[in-house]
């Protein structure tokens, strides 16, 4: 029988099936444009790395044998008088502080005559690290607002390995990316003994009072907010956060606002611990511990002279010690639902945890310091005090890294643990585990929740990489051409940026991997629209130990249209240097169980928080932080727990119809 001749099959049959076409997307506006993102420059040449500048190491009521005034460095740039740089522009000042609220004084009695601005380039003052502090000077003001706003920066720069700039900002700062610091607000427009950071407007505003009586300072004398760094480190953190996830500004269940109100608290404390004088003292003073109101205490002078007209300060860390006693149930997670109280419980866990790894790492030898005279060695002091900050500068860029790894939105205080505890377990694995396993107990202690985990141990806290692999080839560093440069991981310019933003989503918005980034299929009918790209960063973060380790993270989001506006779903991406897709943390945006609980916990809130939360606002989501921030001082002023209260001597009858008058001040509030 003779054999016939087979025809090879069509190419088109040989090859690979074709992969999905992915669904539509976008990607954010401005992204990878340099004109809209400010950059830290280098000095100029021939200047050193690091500008010296002196500021209060607190507030001008700190005690000058507790190490009154400190010098911070910062990154070294070429200023203009204001001072204004490349990242920050310090606004005019009037020259005399306004007139309202003083005896006798008419709503016109303002001057509109403005102080020169400090020129911080002039060689009188790079010879002296800058003015000398003044609780009344203009320019000393305008230096020390700078100074603390470009050094709460670089901590964020050393931390994420980048230099991460500002946005999404609105008013002045779209066009240059710069933030603008207003030192002493006379606007009508908010209660003026406030501080805040205002995306809509780019600016921190930071206001100014007469001091209150019982306070630490003259009844009626001039405060200025801008003269606090723990202010001013707190609310410059409040603007990176928006930076690194902007819709944390979206009230969508009660931990987000604290979650803002507690890191920009943990960013401040720990700052603290570069002071060395302070913390000298309080470690002699404590006999080598660090339960001591030097460090605990954060806005000191805004507490004692324009909150409260007492000794309390703006916020107190609450911890006991030791670290395995029991936390009282009125300072728990779970007994608090206002964004201070709760920003507190997370700034106390994370304490806790910093004061037990001290306690850890120098209890033997601190020990073995024999006291003379009644008090410890001044070589102990010294070594207590290098290793207290050690640890915190570690728990800072903890604190710090884990926001790369929060999901995009709708984030709780254990999806924040978690993000933490997965930071260090990639950066220092083995190592880092004694940190780790602290916090988790601190947490804990605290009673702070974690979802959808089985348990509380580390294995069960880290995410989880996609059930499938995703490797995306485009995105290996190799092939991205990046730039590092003094000692930070940057895009070589904005088409760079903007093809790999296009090859991430080309394979993320297909039906094989939209449920692993919490994504679903557009349709315009039903009101989905399609996934947009709201950042895409490189990461380069070196351990303790010098290792270092390089990343992409990207925020993903989509919306879709519910009977009460938007809402919103997404994930942020962690991409290995090698392309493959390591985390895709996850909040699936046709979650019914959130949907609800977002309705359920929105049905008890204010109007503004309610049209925050369903996007309803158009430009005035930011502003939210200077309306909480009035409320707090006028409504809930001590800024203290139940435990505080019970320390000063009140009887628990006093704090139940002080709890029981603020809620009612609040129910009167939302029903107006």
């Amino acid at each position: 029988m003779p054999r016939t001749r087979r025809t090879p099959p069509a190419a088109s049959v040989l090859a690979a099936p074709a992969a999905p076409a992915a669904w539509p997307f976008e990607i954010r506006r401005g992204l990878g444009d340099a004109a809209s993102t400010a950059r830290l420059p280098a000095p100029p040449p021939g200047w050193p790395a690091q500008r010296l500048l002196r500021v209060y190491a607190q507030d001008p009521t700190l005690a000058g044998d507790d190490g009154a005034v400190h010098t911070v460095s910062i990154p070294c740039e070429g200023l203009k008088p204001g001072p204004e740089g490349a990242l920050f522009v310090v606004l005019p000042l009037p020259a005399q502080m306004p007139a309202h609220g003083a005896p006798g004084a008419r709503d016109d009695d303002t001057t509109h005559a403005f102080a020169p601005p400090v020129d911080l380039d002039a060689p009188a003052l790079l010879m002296q690290q800058g003015l000398a502090p003044s609780a009344t000077s203009r320019p000393f003001m305008q230096q020390m607002v700078y100074a603390v706003c470009m050094e709460t920066y670089a901590r964020f720069v050393r931390a994420l390995g980048r230099d991460p700039g500002f946005g999404p900002l609105q008013g002045e700062g779209r066009e240059d990316g710069r933030l603008r610091i207003l030192a002493m607000d006379d606007s009508d427009e908010v209660d003026k003994a406030n501080a805040y950071y205002d995306r809509d407007t780019s600016r921190i505003v930071f206001g100014y009072g007469r001091a209150l009586a019982g306070g630490s300072s003259q009844t009626g004398s001039e405060v200025y907010i801008a003269l606090s760094r723990d202010v001013i480190a707190h609310e410059t953190t409040h603007a990176m956060l928006d930076s690194l996830r902007p819709n944390f500004l979206r009230p969508t269940h009660r931990d987000i606002g604290g979650l803002h109100e507690g890191i920009a608290d943990i960013v401040a404390l720990f700052l603290r611990f570069t002071q060395r004088a302070p913390l000298e003292r309080a470690i002699a003073r404590n006999d080598g511990g660090l339960h001591d109101d030097l460090l605990m205490q954060i806005g000191r002078q805004y507490g004692f002279d324009l909150l409260n007209g007492s000794r309390d300060p703006m916020r107190r860390v609450s911890v006991d010690d030791p670290f395995y006693t029991d936390i009282p149930p009125e300072r728990r997670y779970l007994h608090n639902d206002e964004e201070h109280d709760l920003g507190q419980v997370l700034v106390s866990a994370v304490f806790d945890a910093f004061c037990a790894v001290y306690e850890r790492s120098v209890g033997p030898l601190r020990r073995s310091f024999a006291p003379y005279q009644g008090r410890l060695p001044r070589e102990g002091v010294e070594w207590l005090a290098q290793q207290a900050a050690k640890i915190a500068a570690r728990f800072l860029d903890i604190a710090i890294r884990a926001i790369d790894y929060c999901p995009p939105l709708h984030c709780s205080f254990g999806e924040y643990l978690r993000a933490m505890i997965t930071a260090d377990h990639d950066l220092t694995g083995v190592e880092g585990a004694p940190y780790r396993e602290i916090l988790i107990a601190s947490f804990r202690r605290f009673g702070i929740t974690v979802p959808d985990v089985p348990t509380l141990s580390e294995d069960s806290l880290l995410w989880r990489p996609p059930v499938t692999p995703i490797r995306i080839p485009q995105l290996a560093f190799g092939r991205l051409g990046l730039n590092f440069d003094r000692g930070l991981c940057d895009w070589p310019d904005g088409q760079a940026q903007r093809d790999a933003a296009q090859a991430l989503c080309a394979v993320l918005c297909t039906p094989a991997h939209a449920h692993d980034a919490g994504l679903m299929a557009p349709d315009a009918k039903a009101g989905v629209l399609p996934p947009m790209l709201l950042s895409l960063r490189p990461l380069r973060r070196v351990s303790p130990e010098g290792d270092v380790r390089f990343d992409l993270v990207a925020e993903l989001v989509q919306k879709r249209k519910v009977r009460e506006g938007w809402f919103l779903g997404g994930a942020t991406v962690v991409v290995s240097s090698a392309g493959e897709v390591r985390y895709a943390i996850a909040k699936h945006i046709d979650s019914a169980r959130r949907l609800k609980a977002q309705r359920d916990w929105l049905r008890g809130q204010d109007k503004d928080v309610r049209d925050a939360a369903w996007d309803k606002h158009s430009g005035k989501s930011a502003a939210r932080i200077a309306r909480l921030h009035m409320a707090r001082r006028r409504d809930q002023p001590a800024g203290r727990t139940s435990a505080d209260a019970a320390e000063s001597g009140r009887s628990a009858g006093v704090v139940a119809k002080r709890k029981a008058k603020t809620k009612s001040k609040t129910k009167t509030r939302t029903k107006a």
